[in-house]
């Protein structure tokens, strides 16, 4: 006998929280960014964490009004590692 169990997720963020389609000059194209609050809730990692990561260089990121975090730079560090 066999028992699948489907589940769904559902993420809320809230005000300070931003995730949206812009223009990473390193990608070179327009990809989803998030705000390091987003962007560590999304990873699971801490904001300081992401923040030594892009004092590091290992994200890329813009910043005008705010930081920027480009989470396709997210994605392939984390393919990097595994």
């Amino acid at each position: 006998m066999e028992i699948t169990f489907e589940t769904e997720e559902t993420v809320v963020l809230r005000e300070g929280s931003k995730v949206s389609i812009e223009h990473c000059p390193n990608c070179g194209r327009n990809v989803l960014m998030a705000t390091p609050h987003a962007a560590a809730f999304i990873s699971g990692l801490s904001e300081r964490h992401i923040f030594r990561m892009l004092e590091g260089d290992l994200l890329h990121f813009t910043e005008n009004e705010r930081v920027m975090i480009c989470l396709e730079s997210m994605e392939q560090m984390r393919k990097d590692r595994s």
